[in-house]
């Protein structure tokens, strides 16, 4: 041991610098590396707050506001209606972005975006990218964009919803309309028979019931028909009144390290260029053949060392 001492000391400089390699390509590494993250929190208000007796378009009555508030923001991001939204946003959002971070924004977000419930009515969003400047400013243009584009996939499900119940009012009336001219048809050719609901003929009985159950699906269809008319204007309504920025979009973590996740590898630069000095040192003094003190020499002589000549200091003159 005393021998790698000796020879780390005689070459301090040498392993100083080559000490400082490793530590500089680690901070680099951490710096180059880093990758940002910007978190923000949406609020959104159960629909019994605005004493609202329904269930907003494409959500679950199984689920809290913030998981269906978060289950929708995860489909909006996939339409294209969004993109073209926060293609618009982000230009204009009055901060300088270059047109590589406004590219990534649009082909990472799916991937970048992270949504979570973090509370029954809280929801927060986290979105990395490799610049400081750019997370905080592109997480509230996409925020924004989300704000706009679920009041429009409010309406397209509602309109789904109306034109399929459309429909089946028109199906249900023209069947209806068809059961009562059979009915009407065979009074007509039979003025005598009883067409009541206690009426013993089986043709009667069966045409009865089926103008009974076309004006009950006529009736179904309408009701269909204005609830989803209904929902459709109250949900959009609702998702812009009761959907708020709680906290704003920014910056977590280190402005120079990001989010810490440049870090293990940084570390593994560190311990790997460490490592290298370590057996660098260890070759040098496994190839030092000098000997350092008298007893080294007995040993590797095995002779007695009788006297030694002291380092002399260099007087003037000489």
């Amino acid at each position: 041991m005393a021998k790698y001492a000796e020879v780390l000391f005689r070459q301090k400089i040498r392993f100083a610098t080559l000490l400082l390699i490793p530590v500089v390509l680690g901070a680099s590494v951490a710096v180059i590396l880093a990758s940002y993250r910007a978190s923000a929190t949406l609020g959104i208000t159960d629909p019994s707050a605005f004493g609202a007796p329904f269930v907003p378009a494409g959500w679950s009555a199984n689920q809290t506001p913030a998981q269906n508030l978060a289950d929708s923001l995860s489909q909006v991001v996939k339409t294209a209606g969004f993109q073209r939204s926060l293609s618009s946003n982000l230009p204009a959002s009055g901060t300088v972005l270059n047109a590589g971070d406004v590219q990534q924004a649009l082909t990472s977000n799916r991937t970048s975006l992270k949504v979570a419930a973090s509370g029954s009515h809280l929801v927060t969003l986290t979105y990395n990218c490799p610049h400081a400047s750019a997370c905080a400013v592109v997480l509230a243009g996409i925020i924004d964009s989300f704000r706009s584009q679920l009041n429009q996939v409010e309406r397209d499900q509602a309109a789904a919803a109306t034109t399929f119940w459309n429909a089946q009012l028109t199906d249900a009336g023209a069947n209806r309309t068809k059961a009562q001219a059979a009915l009407a048809a065979y009074v007509a050719a039979n003025p005598t028979a009883d067409v009541s609901s206690t009426s013993s003929d089986p043709q009667v009985i069966q045409l009865v019931n089926s103008v009974q159950l076309w004006r009950t699906k006529v009736v179904e269809a309408q009701n269909g028909l204005n609830q989803a008319q209904y929902v459709g204007t109250a949900s959009a309504r609702f998702i812009q009144a009761g959907t708020t920025v709680v906290d704003a979009s920014h910056l977590t973590g280190s402005r120079f390290v990001g989010d810490g996740t440049s870090l293990v590898p940084a570390v593994l630069v560190l311990i790997v260029g460490l490592g290298l000095v370590g057996a660098y040192a260890g070759l040098l003094a496994w190839a030092d053949r000098t000997a350092g003190d008298p007893r080294a020499l007995e040993r590797r002589l095995g002779v007695p060392v009788v006297a030694t000549i002291p380092k002399l200091a260099r007087s003037s003159g000489y």
